[in-house]
């Protein structure tokens, strides 16, 4: 649509211009340019036309695309949270119109409306998870805002797409910005986000990275990376084709960028005490007379206009300190207010931003509320999170707080929204200068809880013991698991906060432990990723030496869990070593275990294996271990090792009751018969597989792998025709479920049931396009099978250098990446290359190296062909 506009708009500045010079050509009586300006017009009117017939075809077009996306939803949406069959689905959008390819018509049809929606994959069809509810994190309003009308109103009628609100500290810019976005909540039905970046206070600020990571888990992400430049590309997808209204308070030009979302549908609002002339901006100052009388007005402040006046004028005009000598006076009597007020002058050295006034009615304030309330204000200016419960508060008092912080609610000296509280900037800064910080109750409380939570919700994580806890701290009841993740939820961010703000204490390390397992299972790597660092660091000064394996772990397991390899394999490494100095065998298995994850992972098979099994014979079975141990000699041999470790997972989850782990278990065992020849077995276990095809916990993802190792028993029995019904299904779910591996595969399957068909153009097409998806991921045992058969299909097409090209290539991928199982077939097809050339002793040289490999590694059925290639 740009395009035709910005072509329409060229041919009508054409059109002026020989309007223009037919005038003149017929003022001078200038026949030739009179025709050449009405020819030039009437050409004009053509293109005119044509390029409104062109717009309107696109309209029309993306019309029919909208109305079928919206029949593809309503299908779907009948069946909520059900498989919808395809050719249903088909019927339902096209009708008797079908196009000539429904699957994948239907294919793309879906892609596009999973910019709107969560459509799943499965085997039968595809199923709609309603969309739940947009995030509504904005805090509440003020029931009564007073004033700003003149701001209101313009903000209300900008259609800038970020309105930036600055001024200096205690004007109400959050107060104004959070009244504001509730009343144009209503335009943005995707949700609204908040966050309060805590730029200007004491502290370390919020990072970009820890925001948009919040941001994203609200917006319904599951895996959120840890870099901040993968992060804000994910952000600006998921917020391309979403109405979301974006609050970021307390910002800073240097915080800001990555916040900004990328829709055109989007609306930001921005606090900061900088000027931000960048955005369309509404500068506040304190309030006018009016405005202040108002609000006193409005709050019930008796008194005189010109007493009242006085109180303002004493506070600096700021709603802040209005709000909070309201408080102080509602229920006194304004003159003797006023002559405190007045006499103070033992604050005048503690200005904030030079209006000592301001101290004053804080000092009034925090004076009139009980001891218990002074003491508890005190603790609470150092509290390092965003906010705090009433548990935390408790904990820091040293008895129930709940009474105490009500009053200082009551007074405006903290903040409550909902279950939470919080001090202002000033007031925290305040608070901190009347007494030294008392934290360890705090971090006790932090600890206890954080611990109990993590073993509710994962026992099998092991973690480190506890210190000696104080008494009184309050304990919550985490027996269940609801129960254990809202507290977790609910004070992670003041969690991370005081790991960061004690990085010099054992607490660091101990706090970060307890939430690793709640990191881990709920993709908080941020947070994660930065408080094993701060743990690491203080281990490290204070020479803990358990402490700095525990760490070590963690932050490896942060990285392989984000996929940033390399820094887990270093961490890994480090860990193993540290464990091993020290004695800790729980330590070293657990690090071995993920040691030997992250080998495989780049390729270093042998050490891979070494890992886990000495991880085995330290901490005995576990199935996790034996069975990565499964896949790792899968590709690297024995076969038969292979099997028996996946016979003992097998044995293990039936004895345990755990479906999905036989289910897992019974795929490796297909895969190994496949691989050693012995077909009939490979059948049962896929037979045995598909009774439980139907576990939630699998996936479309599983079946499609599934399919395709029947396909590869079917192509191994020459059953072409059913191989490839069997591996186009698995092709179709492999790309729906965005499972690049497995999509690699597959095409390799493909690829082997069209050489074996005599189809040896389909074959090289195929198994490019597994070269292809392979490459695109790292997947080097794709890789692998993908040049293999091309080799093959290359020499019976007779590109006999291609042919040669691809094996040598093939060859040396599996050797470097230690893919023995693999490398028989790779040599075999090298030698038949060589054989093909005429170069019968390299091609018996290789011939011999692949049967001793076949025999190595458990190939029986490359063995016997290998020995029947010697006669021949």
């Amino acid at each position: 649509m740009r395009s035709c506009g910005s072509n329409t708009g060229r041919l009508a500045e054409a059109a002026d211009e020989h309007e223009r010079s037919l005038a003149v050509s017929q003022q001078e009586g200038f026949a030739r340019g009179e025709v050449q300006s009405l020819v030039g017009l009437a050409a004009l009117r053509y293109a005119t036309e044509a390029d409104q017939r062109a717009e309107r075809a696109q309209l029309r077009v993306r019309h029919d695309e909208r109305m079928r996306i919206e029949a593809l939803r309503a299908a779907l949406a009948a069946r909520p949270g059900q498989p919808v069959p395809f050719d249903e689905l088909v019927d339902a959008v096209w009708g008797d119109d079908q196009p000539s390819n429904p699957r994948g018509a239907l294919r793309n049809l879906v892609q596009r409306l999973r910019a709107t929606d969560q459509v799943v994959t499965e085997p039968s069809g595809y199923r709609l998870v309603l969309r739940k509810p947009g995030p509504r994190q904005l805090p509440a309003d003020l029931p009564d805002f007073v004033g700003r009308a003149d701001e209101i109103a313009k903000a209300l009628g900008s259609v800038a797409p970020v309105l930036a609100i600055t001024g200096p500290p205690g004007v109400g810019k959050t107060s104004l910005a959070v009244h504001i976005a509730h009343q144009l909540h209503d335009r943005f039905a995707d949700g609204q986000l908040y966050v309060n970046l805590r730029a200007f206070s004491p502290g370390a600020p919020v990072t970009p990275e820890q925001a948009v990571s919040r941001f994203l888990r609200a917006l319904g992400a599951e895996e959120v990376p840890v870099d901040l430049a993968a992060q804000t590309e994910l952000y600006r997808q998921m917020t391309a084709d979403r109405a979301v209204l974006v609050v970021i308070d307390n910002a800073t030009r240097e915080l800001l960028g990555p916040l900004l979302p990328a829709g055109e549908r989007t609306k930001v609002i921005v606090t900061s005490r900088t000027d931000l002339p960048e955005f369309e901006q509404l500068r506040l100052g304190v309030f006018g007379h009016g405005e202040a009388q108002d609000l006193l007005s409005h709050l019930h402040i008796g008194g005189s206009r010109a007493e009242r006046a006085e109180l303002a004028r004493l506070c600096g005009h700021l709603p802040l300190a209005l709000r909070i000598a309201a408080a102080n006076v509602a229920d006194g009597h304004l003159p003797d207010y006023l002559t405190e007020l007045r006499g103070d002058d033992r604050l005048g050295a503690l200005e904030i931003e030079g209006d000592a006034a301001v101290w004053a009615t804080f000092e009034l304030s925090y004076r009139a509320q009980t001891p218990a309330a002074q003491r508890l204000f005190r603790l609470l200016g150092h509290v390092p999170g965003p906010d705090f419960g009433v548990g935390g508060a408790t904990a820091l008092l040293g008895e129930d707080a709940t009474s105490p912080l009500g009053q200082l609610v009551d007074a405006n000296l903290v903040h409550r929204a909902q279950d939470r509280y919080s001090l202002h900037d000033l007031l925290r800064i305040y608070a901190m200068r009347l007494a030294p910080p008392e934290l360890g109750r705090l971090h006790d409380y932090y600890l206890v809880n954080a611990d109990a939570a993590g073993r509710a919700l994962h026992p099998e994580f092991s973690r480190l013991p506890l210190p000696q806890i104080a008494d009184g701290v309050p304990r919550h009841d985490m027996k269940d698991t609801p129960e254990a993740l809202a507290w977790l939820d609910a004070e992670r961010a003041d969690v991370v906060a005081a790991i960061f703000a004690a990085p010099d204490q054992p607490v660091t390390w101990l706090l970060a432990d307890a939430m690793r397992a709640y990191f881990y299972f709920h993709s908080h790597l941020v947070d994660w990723v930065a408080t094993a660092r701060t743990g690491l660091s203080a281990a490290r000064l204070h020479q803990d030496r358990t402490a700095e394996a525990t760490m070590r772990g963690s932050l490896g397991l942060a990285h392989w869990r984000g996929g940033q390899f390399a820094e887990a394999l270093t961490e890994f490494e480090s860990a193993v070593g540290v464990a091993r100095e020290i004695g800790d065998e729980q330590a070293l298995g657990s690090s071995l275990i993920n040691l030997g994850i992250v080998n495989w992972e780049y390729g270093r098979l042998a050490a891979a294996a070494d890992a886990l099994r000495e991880a085995v014979r330290i901490i005995g079975e576990n199935p996790p271990a034996l069975y990565n141990l499964s896949g790792i000699h899968m590709d690297l041999g024995p076969l038969d090792l292979a099997l028996s470790y996946a016979r003992d997972v097998a044995r293990m989850s039936a004895e345990q009751g755990i479906p999905t782990g036989r289910a897992f278990a019974g795929t490796h065992l297909a895969d190994g018969y496949l691989l050693v020849g012995d077909f009939e077995r490979a059948t049962e276990e896929l037979d045995a597989v598909a009774s439980l095809i139907d576990e939630p916990s699998l996936g479309a993802a599983f079946v499609a792998r599934t399919l395709d190792t029947r396909a590869l028993v079917d192509v191994a029995r020459g059953r072409f025709a059913d191989a490839e019904t069997g591996a186009r299904r698995a092709l179709e779910m492999a790309v729906e479920c965005d499972d690049p591996k497995s999509e690699a595969d597959i095409c390799n399957t493909l690829g082997l049931v069209s050489y074996g068909q005599g189809r040896f153009e389909d074959a090289l097409l195929h198994h490019q396009q597994g070269l292809e998806l392979s490459r695109k991921v790292g997947f080097l045992r794709g890789e692998v099978d993908a040049l293999t058969g091309l080799a093959a299909a290359q020499r019976a097409l007779g590109h006999l250098s291609a042919a040669f090209e691809h094996a040598v290539e093939a060859a040396a991928a599996a050797e470097r990446g230690q893919l023995n199982v693999r490398l028989v077939p790779a040599l075999a097809a090298l030698a038949e290359v060589h054989r093909e050339m005429g170069d019968e002793e390299e091609a018996e040289r290789c011939r011999l190296r692949a049967l001793e490999l076949a025999r190595e590694t458990g190939r029986r059925a490359w063995a016997e062909k290998l020995e029947v290639a010697r006669g021949r």
